[in-house]
């Protein structure tokens, strides 16, 4: 069994140093195989975030692996955003910004949402290129046999069943497509501080999305801080748990019930068995049990 620490949008520059500290001791007194940050982990980009990010990363016993977001191209330097938008990621975090993590059970294969620039107003949303995602099919296919595949991405790909107008990631029905078909089983994703899970609805045995809320920075969007706990086994069972901050410690949580109707009734059979429904994060939702979803490991 791999166990894997999801955290997203830590934002350092922001962060509250208090649920920083209890995260490190959290994840160091039960170390997962792998922890995976999927993206802003600086609020701006700047020189002393990337540090404090990379401080924090080496306070961690368990090895890393994290892709950027959209907050972790400086907007304030436009001729380094423009020319060499990661070459702060590359000093301080790692010189990929696609990197790759295997133990045998699962890959982990990191996908780069960010963007330098749009011909949009909006330069946060995120988009999934052709290239990259060409890219990405070719890791994948190099993936043997009976590997869990795992994707990290910043931005969502599907939106919350309760906010279906929310943007996604341009090109994600595109890659969700393409990750149905080459076998991914979950993909980890940030960006909207909102902790969420759903299954694609593309072909026969659709991935599982799982989102994450902010897991420590005072940037709330109607959630507490959180992060999640996935444990794969080598038969393709995926097991989350969301952890969460109450304001002392970190507990586990439940689901609001709008998506745990989402993955039963989309489940329907054909993405495997889903054993409980208790997986996301509202402030309103009750603590206990964790939940499993079988996934394809093909």
């Amino acid at each position: 069994m791999t166990k894997i620490a999801h955290l997203t949008d830590l934002h350092f520059g922001s962060e509250d140093p208090v649920i920083v500290n209890t995260l490190v001791a959290e994840l160091n007194a039960e170390p997962p195989d792998l922890v995976a940050i999927s993206g802003d982990l600086t609020l701006g980009g700047r020189h002393s975030e990337f540090r404090a990010a990379r401080a924090f990363i080496n306070r961690l016993t368990a090895p890393t692996l994290a892709v950027p977001g959209n907050h972790d191209i400086t907007p304030y330097n436009l001729p380094e955003r423009f020319t060499n938008p990661y070459i702060r990621w590359r000093t301080e975090i790692d010189p990929e910004t696609e990197p790759f993590w295997s133990d045998g059970t699962v890959a982990v294969i990191g996908l780069n949402t960010a963007r330098r620039f749009s011909l949009q107003w909006d330069w946060s949303r995120g988009r999934v290129t052709r290239k990259r995602l060409l890219r990405l099919i070719a890791r994948l296919d190099a993936v043997p046999d009976g590997v869990v595949r795992i994707v990290v991405a910043h931005h969502p790909l599907l939106p919350p069943e309760t906010g279906p107008e929310t943007p996604v990631a341009m090109g994600a029905a595109r890659a969700l497509a393409a990750f149905t078909q080459h076998h991914v089983a979950l993909v980890l994703a940030g960006h909207l501080h909102r902790g969420y899970a759903r299954l694609a609805t593309v072909g026969d045995d659709p991935p599982l999305v799982l989102q994450g809320g902010t897991a420590t920075s005072v940037r709330l969007r109607g959630e507490p801080n959180s992060y999640n706990r996935v444990a794969v086994h080598a038969d393709g069972g995926v097991f989350v748990e969301v952890r969460a901050w109450d304001g002392q410690g970190w507990g586990t949580r439940a689901v609001g019930e709008a998506d745990a109707r989402a993955l039963a009734r989309m489940t329907n059979g054909r993405a495997g068995d889903v054993a409980a429904m208790t997986l996301g994060l509202h402030e309103t939702a009750q603590i206990p049990p964790s939940i499993g979803v079988k996934a394809g490991s093909q």
